[in-house]
Parts: C-alpha cells; sequence; structure tokens
C-alpha cells in the first residue's frame, strides 16, 4: 500500500484548521488578527509568556516589529508557522 505523505499532511492541516477554527468561534475569538504582543501570542499559541520568551532567545520564533524595545510582537502567519512546524503527529506520519 503506498500512501501520498503530501497529501496527508494537506488533509490533517485542513481538519486541525477547521477544529481550531470552530473552538475559537465557540470561545468568541476569531482569526481576523494579524499582530499579537506577547502575552496574546502564548495565548494564541497555548503556551506561557516565559515559552515565547524562551523561543526567542532560541531563535526558533522572531517578532516582526520590537516595538518600543519592552513591547514585542508577532505576526499571526509566523505563530502559526511555529506551530505547523512542531506537531509531533506530522513527524510521525513522515516516518
Amino acid at each position: 500500500m503506498v500512501f501520498n505523505i503530501e497529501a496527508l499532511k494537506k488533509l490533517i492541516r485542513k481538519i486541525v484548521h477547521e477544529v481550531v477554527t470552530e473552538e475559537l468561534y465557540k470561545r468568541g475569538n476569531t482569526l481576523t488578527q494579524k499582530m499579537f504582543n506577547r502575552k496574546d501570542a502564548a495565548k494564541y499559541l497555548g503556551v506561557s509568556g516565559s515559552y515565547i520568551d524562551k523561543l526567542v532567545k532560541t531563535d526558533q520564533l522572531d517578532p516582526t516589529l520590537p516595538g518600543d524595545g519592552l513591547t514585542k510582537f508577532y505576526l499571526r502567519e509566523d505563530l502559526d508557522k511555529f506551530a505547523e512546524s512542531g506537531k509531533s503527529y506530522l513527524k510521525r506520519v513522515e516516518k
């Protein structure tokens, strides 16, 4: 039996996107927000603010706009890319 890995990845991403969109809608959030501060980025990814700091320090996530030196801002598309790159289920599918 031969599997089309790329098609499977695309299907998984579509399903995950639909589930996340539905869950955010239920919580009263929308996916229209394009830029997040540290606190909102952490909430969006479901992690702590200190974890966001760790990602920045280890060059796994870059703030798009450094703000006033204290506040950093992150684009939603960068947060989405980071989230997708770390999904263990995608790594298991590739093996």
